[in-house]
């Protein structure tokens, strides 16, 4: 009687822990799938990374060609304004 009773206990335990199991190999399975979403999705942000990276260098380059560029002009119309000023201050 009594060995019925833990054979009883024993067979639950085993049914709980088969259903655990199961279930446990189904959301693994899940899980792979979602790592593999996940390594092309890591994937394609450092590729967005790296764009965005040359991105910032290229308009850093560029800024600073424009830059140079303002302060030629700059130098030209202050020399410009200079030579004015000159040939106003000589017929004086």
């Amino acid at each position: 009687m009594i060995s019925s009773i833990v054979d009883i206990v024993l067979f639950a335990a085993l049914l709980f822990t088969s259903v655990r199991v199961t279930k446990m190999h189904r959301e693994l399975v899940r899980l792979r799938a979602h790592q593999g979403e996940f390594t092309q999705v890591l994937g394609k942000t450092n590729e967005t990374v790296d764009d965005m990276v040359m991105m910032v260098r290229d308009f850093s380059a560029d800024g600073r060609q424009m830059v140079n560029a303002l302060g030629d002009k700059i130098d030209e119309a202050r020399r410009t304004i200079a030579e004015i000023d000159a040939r106003n201050a000589s017929p004086a």
